[in-house]
């Protein structure tokens, strides 16, 4: 017989635990989601170009320091590539990042030139009380007997702070 007072009974204790865990979780995983960009290498057909964490390189006659975000870039057969190197100052949220500028990169590398390094060294820029976060970010196109591969995407170095 069919008994209409037998009703699903509300579990107010389950649901409060879950909303606790889904909370705690949202927790934990926000700071990995919000770190810094990881330094990582790219590798398209026969080239792989790795974005190398800026360092320190002394000082320009000004006394203003200088920062050399280098390059590392190796190819294992005969190959033209076209790097585009983006430098960036990090900045907490929600403030955006700041783009310090752009530079453009042409190579001629095969086989027997080994890991080749690029140096591009500039100016520290003074953006912000206390130091400057800085990193960046290269994308890259290769090419062989005039055929060009589409440009990869970004790939980020891992960031330096600095003292102004």
């Amino acid at each position: 017989m069919f008994n209409a007072s037998n009703t699903k009974k509300s579990h107010p204790v389950r649901r409060k635990v879950a909303l606790l865990t889904a909370i705690g979780l949202g927790a934990v995983a926000a700071p990995f989601a919000l770190a810094a960009p990881a330094q990582a290498a790219g590798t398209n057909y026969a080239c792989s170009v790795t974005p190398l964490r800026p360092v320190f390189a002394g000082h320009n006659s000004a006394g203003v320091k200088l920062v050399d975000y280098r390059v590392q870039v190796y190819c294992n057969t005969d190959r033209y590539i076209n790097i585009t190197q983006e430098r960036w100052e990090e900045d907490d949220w929600p403030n955006g990042d700041d783009h310090l500028g752009t530079s453009y990169f042409s190579r001629h590398l095969n086989q027997y030139s080994g890991t080749v390094t690029i140096s591009n060294i500039r100016t520290l820029v003074d953006g912000e009380i206390g130091n400057e976060e800085v990193y960046q970010k290269v994308r890259f196109q290769e090419g062989s007997n005039g055929v060009w591969s589409p440009y990869t995407g970004w790939y980020n170095s891992g960031v330096t702070s600095m003292s102004n």
